[in-house]
């Protein structure tokens, strides 16, 4: 569908691939670039934007998931419901974005690292997870607030079988707010917060995987690839997500992104594009035939697109970086508003057209909104001194 969006934009311009070709000669070249991304390296902005992209693919991946289609009576873009059910259920490529990104991120942090002790990459890992922790502590919070107080919903059943054994309820309900619900196979009060667990695994893994990639390199990559093979049920695991976290951590050790456009003057830009696009392509395909994991491989492609191309437009760029500073928050946000308290609201829309804006929009307001608690309640301050105290450590 966004491929399909980002065909149209050009379309409507009447760019032919002459004029695209000479197009990518004149950003290459450094103009209609947005001022935050004259440098050549894969930047913070890039992530942001990329993150952008990603979240979108994220709510569209569950809002529109096929059983709610069906059940809801949705007006698709396409006709074709069997397609678009496949076209959604590969949107969960953003998963491995995601985790494609921390890796990224995190390899460029500790290979800047020239102390790589234990006391140092501990104290690298325990920051991350505290502003990790941070964003998820808040929300769960005035969640279970505005479930218990404002809607009326009890949170006994949900955590105890009969509600009364209150010390259980208490540890599952810490348990579910630092996002370990999903790996000490307890009762979580929002089911696609599944994936802080693999986000909290992943951030204290990072450390010994890029250490592992630092003496083995490039053996590293096929050993990532055939490994969720040889383990029983790694498809629901996190291995399953392991060979696009190595290729991530090779991205940023190795530069490829920067080497890529380094080597840009010896290939036409519209080639990449279409290769990259090709590659996505391919693994629609192949997800038709083969589990979803599989195709996480190709989840680099994204930020590819973004790196090469998309960060060069600036209102789309500002958009989708915008939309990337509050991705964790989105992500923390969506579910409670399309699944679990304003389900009837955001399917009254019936239409794709307006269902994904609409909870576009609302997730992103919510944020903002909670942002705002953060700032002025002083949350922040706490979470800064807290994160000061770990960087003196």
């Amino acid at each position: 569908m966004y491929l399909y969006i980002l065909t149209s934009y050009f379309a409507y311009f009447r760019i032919s691939i002459e004029n695209f070709n000479a197009y990518g000669q004149f950003i290459s070249r450094g103009h209609f670039m947005a001022k935050d991304n004259m440098t050549d390296i894969f930047s913070k902005n890039h992530t942001l934007t990329t993150k952008g992209i990603l979240v979108i693919l994220l709510l569209a991946h569950h809002v529109f998931y096929p059983d709610i289609i069906t059940a809801y009576g949705i007006n698709t873009i396409l006709d074709d419901v069997f397609l678009v059910n496949r076209i959604v259920l590969y949107f969960k490529i953003c998963i491995a974005g995601f985790a494609f990104l921390t890796a990224f991120g995190t390899a460029r942090i500790l290979k800047a690292q020239e102390d790589k002790s234990f006391r140092n990459l501990f104290r690298l890992t325990a920051t991350r997870l505290i502003k990790l922790e941070s964003a998820v502590f808040i929300i769960y919070i005035l969640a279970i607030f505005y479930k218990q107080f404002i809607i009326g919903q009890s949170l006994k059943d949900l955590y105890t079988p009969d509600g009364r054994n209150i010390p259980l309820m208490a540890l599952r309900m810490f348990i579910d707010m630092i996002g370990m619900a999903a790996y000490a196979l307890t009762p979580t009060f929002n089911v696609t917060w599944w994936y802080l667990s693999f986000a909290i695994l992943l951030i204290c893994a990072m450390p010994f995987i890029y250490l592992a990639y630092e003496k083995f390199r490039y053996l590293l990559l096929p050993i990532g690839c055939l490994l969720p093979y040889t383990i029983p049920d790694s498809n629901s695991s996190f291995f399953s997500l392991l060979p696009i976290v190595i290729l991530g951590t090779a991205f940023s050790y190795e530069g490829w992104f920067e080497r890529i456009k380094a080597n840009r003057k010896k290939g036409r830009p519209t080639i990449r594009l279409i290769a990259g696009c090709a590659l996505l392509y391919i693994g629609f395909l192949v997800h038709g035939y083969v589990n979803i994991t599989f195709c996480y491989i190709f989840a680099f492609v994204i930020p590819f697109l973004v790196y090469e191309y998309i960060s060069y437009i600036p209102v789309i760029q500002s958009i989708l970086k915008y939309l990337g500073k509050h991705a964790t928050n989105i992500f923390l946000i969506h579910t409670f508003i399309y699944y679990y308290f304003y389900s009837d609201f955001i399917y009254s829309f019936h239409s794709t057209w307006y269902i994904l804006p609409v909870l576009t929009i609302a997730s992103l307001g919510v944020s903002i909104v909670i942002e705002l608690v953060k700032k002025y309640s002083g949350y922040n301050r706490l979470v800064n001194k807290l994160l000061r105290y770990m960087e003196s450590i």
